[in-house]
């Protein structure tokens, strides 16, 4: 499974898009609407690559929200 690189892949991107966005701030590169625009684009695109990994190991994703949501059972207050 090549998950694990993939994940580091996304983290990489993340960062560069993070500094890009960071340094069009400080030098008033960027104006609201285009960081807005970068940032749909690369939701999608996110998107669009969870969908991919989701159709190729579902149980792993099953698994992988089932977690999520007990760890979440467990951390919120019960009334």
């Amino acid at each position: 499974m090549d998950t694990p690189r993939t994940r580091e892949d996304a983290q990489d991107a993340l960062e560069s898009i993070t500094d890009q966005i960071q340094e069009g701030i400080s030098s008033g590169k960027y104006s609201l609407q285009e960081i807005q625009s970068m940032l749909v684009d690369k939701t999608k695109a996110a998107a669009q690559e969870t969908d991919r990994l989701v159709h190729e190991n579902p149980w792993a994703a099953i698994g992988i929200a089932a977690g999520i949501g007990l760890a979440l059972g467990l951390l919120l207050p019960r009334k």
